[in-house]
């Protein structure tokens, strides 16, 4: 008997299948990903070419890499700050859209007691 029996068994088949996620998703976090790297190297040639910051020679054309052409190295790094900033504010917007609801394997929250005296 236990967990062994066939109700508990259909039970976990469907707490399992409940509990996967759709594979589209996982392809719509791929495409994301991609989509905020482009966005974030068109925004970084773009801030770039607004000059809105100074920016040293040394670091528009790194010397240990000379092959390089300028201000790709610069446009790597604000790229890759784009893609973790706003990925940072779309999660933020999905975690307020979509709370986490505890499941029936959490622990209930603690109760809180009144302070206790020593």
């Amino acid at each position: 008997m236990g967990r062994d029996s066939w109700r508990f068994h259909e039970l976990d088949k469907e707490r399992e299948k409940r509990g996967r996620m759709d594979p589209i998703w996982r392809g719509v976090g791929c495409v994301l990903i991609v989509l905020l790297g482009f966005v974030g190297y068109a925004f970084a040639g773009w801030f770039l070419g607004k000059n809105l910051v100074y920016i040293p020679p040394v670091v528009r054309r790194p010397p240990f890499a000379p092959w390089l052409p300028q201000d790709v190295f610069v446009k790597l790094v604000v790229a890759f700050l784009f893609m973790l900033l706003s990925f940072t504010i779309l999660s933020a917007i999905y975690a307020m859209a979509f709370p986490i609801r505890p499941g029936e394997t959490d622990a209930p929250p603690m109760k809180r007691r009144d302070k206790e005296r020593w």
